[in-house]
């Protein structure tokens, strides 16, 4: 059609006039997706044409003040040429045009430089027509004014290839094509979508049956990066598929997927164009390499989950299918699997299992592991059976080795309500050797054996609570915390509240594990009104004080000095001096100190008052001694910086 516009326009130019030029001028020209408006012709008689266009529209592309001219212009019965031409917009690519109206057929070569060609041929008659364009060295940002502005649009890199459309009265027919791709690159203006140095190629071919289309392609990416808004990926993947399409819906009836040193994934989809969402899936990979396949692929989508820095490696199978919205079932089969948290909040190890997961049948999952870590503490080697139905999971009993002892969980149970995943189990805690969770959390080595029972612990999506009190035994004295509370337990920023309660703690235990200095009795220690936000201490109110009762209570003068230390400046040790050259412990009556921390100060207070300070040690027995304290508010990061400092043995103290 459009070729015959303009030869109507250039026959009414040909006209015998007697003028130095020839002007032809139309208002507008119009036709399915094309528009031309202020449209003038000029023809001097030196043998050149110059086409202006006001506006042009193509496709839902416009331009303005279009200016196209001929060095060398023919026009008779035969056909049509135009030499030598430049288009305004691409003053570097010049051209030439021809048809030829007897055989209706169309000749259009660009050139830039002797190496970069784009060429088109054509041939239009009423039974059908056809279009090739051929591709040599072909920059490939030329191709931005033609495409839609806001898709991604080409900045750099080299086409070569070809590709061929077919049609007739009726539209386009079939399209086909093959084309190499070199340092490709292309953006959007909003940064979300982008590659660079892209370098690949791809084949295709689409037949249109009346309303359908069938296709099929293959695309080789080999190298170069992309971003596509939240995925990066590099080359080395390839993919072929086939399909249809009749307008409104897009189906994948077969593809295929590789990437090295991931592996092959098979798949068929059905995608609702104008509602822009999938409709249908089913997704095969086996024998998939997991740690490229979760960094790349899934990672990126669960950046604010609890496995938004967290690691997977390790080989899988996968099937899934996907319909009505929603996933029907997922069959996940794992091979020496691991998943590490970045902050080292889990971890498991040699992960091997079958979780043939269904929407809506019961089935059973079988998983084990050699080994792995809860917040720190170390699990051994453990097998689970958990059944599941729908997003319903369940397991009445299981047992995880904790260091040397064990932690038996009983009804856990796990479930997916409108506020997110909610859990809750019980459980008792057989005895652990203190000593070896000691070794095993770097924590200074401690005596004993710690163990317990575990009330209801539940989780409602945003917090975790413990629904009683979780006792325990460690320091040959018993441990109480109520009311515990974790928010955001995963998160960055876990917020942990409850009451603490030890007793009959042993002093000498204590005392030798944190290299204190030697002190024997028992104490007693309470902490109410707990909150720590990312495991740092931000209020509390907390008492250390000797516990009722009658047994042997002696103090060394290393631990005078290093409770003397705690006080802070003005701290002072009060003795019969005649006595430090050869007494290293002496005998005391109580021992107490507290702390409210409130806005990172610590409002300190200890046995008693006197004398403008408070007692920490009350001394009972000859010699007598007595430890005080004068700074009743003191920074806790100050305190701490105390607490250090007397661990390391580097505190000088006065002893008066």
């Amino acid at each position: 059609m459009y070729p015959r516009i303009f030869t109507l326009l250039l026959l009414f130019a040909a006209m015998p006039l007697q003028a130095a030029q020839l002007t032809l001028s139309v208002g507008d020209i119009s036709a399915p997706s094309f528009a031309a408006r202020g449209v003038t012709l000029s023809l001097p008689l030196d043998g050149s044409a110059e086409l202006r266009l006001d506006e042009l529209s193509v496709a839902g592309r416009h331009w303005r003040k279009v200016r196209v001219h001929c060095a060398g212009f023919v026009l008779s019965t035969a056909r049509l040429e135009c030499r030598q031409a430049k288009l305004n917009a691409a003053p570097d690519l010049p051209f030439d045009f021809s048809y030829d109206f007897g055989t209706q057929r169309l000749a259009l070569e660009l050139s830039a430089g002797k190496d970069e060609r784009w060429r088109v041929d054509g041939d239009f008659h009423d039974a059908g027509w056809r279009v090739n364009v051929q591709l040599r060295n072909a920059q490939a940002r030329r191709l931005a004014t033609l495409l839609p502005p806001e898709q991604p649009l080409p900045t750099q890199g080299l086409l070569n290839g070809m590709l061929q459309i077919r049609g007739d009265q009726d539209g386009l027919r079939r399209v086909q094509g093959a084309v190499q791709a070199a340092e490709l690159a292309f953006s959007d203006a909003a940064g979300l979508h982008a590659a660079d140095k892209l370098a690949g190629s791809v084949q295709f071919d689409a037949v249109r049956s009346r309303s359908r289309w069938d296709w099929h392609g293959a695309l080789d990416w080999q190298r170069g990066e992309l971003f596509w808004q939240p995925l990066y990926l590099k080359g080395a993947h390839s993919l072929t598929a086939a399909g249809s399409w009749d307008g409104g819906q897009l189906q994948v009836a077969q593809a295929e997927l590789n990437r090295l040193g991931v592996g092959r994934v098979e798949l068929s989809a059905l995608w609702d164009t104008a509602k822009n969402s999938l409709l249908a899936c089913d997704l095969h990979g086996s024998d998939l390499q997991l740690a490229p396949l979760f960094a790349d692929y899934l990672k990126p989508f669960l950046v604010d989950s609890v496995l938004g820095a967290a690691t997977l490696s390790g080989r899988g199978d996968a099937d899934w299918q996907y319909r009505d919205g929603t996933t029907q079932a997922l069959n996940l089969t794992l091979r020496d699997a691991s998943l590490e948290d970045g902050q080292r909040r889990f971890a498991l190890r040699g992960v091997n299992g079958t979780i043939p997961w269904r929407a809506a049948a019961a089935t059973q999952a079988a998983v084990s592991f050699d080994s792995g870590a809860l917040w720190g503490v170390p699990l051994g080697s453990s097998q689970l059976q958990l059944a599941m139905h729908g997003l319903e999971f369940s397991t009445p009993t299981a047992t995880l080795p904790v260091v040397d002892g064990s932690l038996t969980v009983h009804d856990f149970s796990l479930q997916r309500g409108d506020g997110g995943w909610r859990w809750n189990f019980s459980g008792q805690l057989a005895p652990v050797s203190m000593p070896a969770l000691s070794r095993a959390l770097g924590w200074p080595e401690m005596s004993g054996a710690l163990s317990g029972t575990i009330p209801q612990v539940s989780y409602d999506g945003r917090e975790m609570r413990v629904g009683g009190a979780l006792l325990f035994r460690v320091f040959d004295g018993t441990v109480v915390m109520t009311k515990l509370a974790l928010a955001d337990p995963f998160g960055p920023t876990p917020l942990l509240t409850g009451n603490l309660d030890m007793r009959e703690l042993d002093l000498g235990q204590l005392t030798r594990t944190f290299a204190f200095g030697s002190m024997e009795g028992r104490i007693d220690v309470s902490v109410q009104d707990m909150a720590l936000v990312n495991w740092q201490p931000v209020q509390f109110e907390a008492k250390v004080a000797s516990s009722p009762g009658s047994y042997r209570k002696r103090i060394s003068q290393k631990a005078v000095q290093n409770i003397s230390a705690l006080g802070g400046a003005g701290a002072a040790a009060a003795i019969q001096r005649s006595y430090l050259s050869f007494l290293q412990d002496f005998g005391y009556n109580r021992i107490g100190l507290s702390c409210v921390l409130r806005n990172g100060v610590c409002a300190m207070d200890g046995v008693s008052r006197k004398n403008g300070g408070y007692v920490i040690v009350e001394g009972g027995g000859i010699p007598a001694i007595t430890v005080m304290g004068y700074n009743r508010a003191v920074g806790w990061n100050e305190l701490l910086e105390r607490l250090k400092r007397v661990l390391q043995d580097n505190t000088q103290v006065v002893i008066q």
